[in-house]
């Protein structure tokens, strides 16, 4: 394999000078072994990152999966929940405020956008959900599979990535501008947030969401949680790792958004991570394994926490900082 980066994204710290934080010497998701699954954690960021990135070759054939959320299947097992289960699951339902990002967010905080654009579209559903009161829907997606999702349901959708926009977009700029579930899988965060920094208009907004690494439910089940996804994702953020990111970006952020939590407590949910933990103890690497009681336990833990401590995804709205 050859290193892509080598140093923390947002301080520049090598790596190797990084504390040691997992080993995930999998992909759960192909079944097969990984050799750039050594993860380090910058404790001045709050921010985890790959010790040894994947080479080109290696992190596209990550992508080539059966069943992956940007095509629209799923990859969790369906498993019928028997009666404790539901009763789990109810409870969960009960204690989750959490607000999962539809079209009406993004409007809210940017009123009046007539230009949006969605960088890692997946199958397009998000983007599609804004249209409408004659707004210009662009799209920007690296997996051709997913383009072809998306293109059907009528959207402009261009290849590219945050990291290396396509030539189209060039003295473009958008009202609105959202990144979801992408920021995880740059290998450059923050040349990313730079390159979206310079699409948006002068009042314009970005809506950037990613994994939660701060959460109760993450910190308790790390190599096993299905938020890790390794090597996919090649960096892992906190809310304080996400908000220093946008400020070296020269962006603003002005409101937070979280959500992801009675998922975590159901039975496909539970049995994925499952066999994650069987994958790993194959390959005698300790883990922990969902089971009802402590299931019960982590939502005992968790449902009094703070939001940034309670849900699994973090979302932020930013606006360009003022020169």
């Amino acid at each position: 394999m050859t290193a892509k980066a080598d140093h923390c994204p947002l301080c520049g710290t090598p790596t190797t000078s990084l504390r040691p934080w997992l080993a995930m010497p999998v992909d759960a998701k192909k079944r097969a072994p990984v050799d750039t699954g050594s993860l380090v954690w910058c404790d001045s960021c709050d921010l985890g990152t790959t010790l040894r990135q994947p080479d080109e070759a290696a992190l596209l054939a990550a992508y080539d999966l059966s069943a992956y959320y940007t095509s629209g299947v799923s990859h969790m097992p369906d498993v019928r929940p028997g009666l404790l289960d539901r009763v789990l699951l109810k409870c969960a339902y009960l204690n989750d405020s959490g607000t999962l990002m539809d079209a009406q967010g993004p409007l809210r905080r940017a009123p009046g956008a007539q230009s949006v654009l969605d960088i890692g579209c997946g199958n397009g559903d998000f983007l599609a959900a804004l249209a409408g009161d004659g707004r210009r829907l662009v799209a920007v997606e690296p997996d051709p599979k997913a383009r072809v999702v998306a293109a059907s349901k009528g959207l402009e959708v261009l290849p590219g990535t945050a990291e290396d926009l396509p030539d189209a977009l060039a003295g473009q700029r958008f009202d609105l501008v959202t990144l979801t579930h992408v920021l995880e899988h740059c290998r450059d965060p923050l040349k990313a947030l730079r390159s979206i920094r310079d699409l948006l208009s002068p009042s314009g907004v970005l809506y950037c969401e990613v994994p939660n690494c701060g959460s109760v439910y993450f910190q308790t089940l790390a190599q096993i949680s299905e938020m890790l996804d390794v090597p996919r994702h090649l960096h892992f953020f906190t809310r304080s790792s996400l908000t220093g990111l946008c400020k070296a970006a020269r962006l603003t952020v002005f409101d937070h958004n979280h959500h992801g939590y009675t998922r975590h407590f159901s039975t496909g949910w539970r049995a994925w991570e499952n066999q994650i933990h069987s994958m790993l103890a194959e390959r005698g690497v300790a883990s922990p394994r969902r089971s009802l009681i402590n299931s019960l336990v982590l939502l005992a833990r968790s449902a009094r926490v703070p939001p940034e401590r309670k849900y699994d995804c973090i979302g932020v709205f930013a606006k360009l900082a003022p020169a």
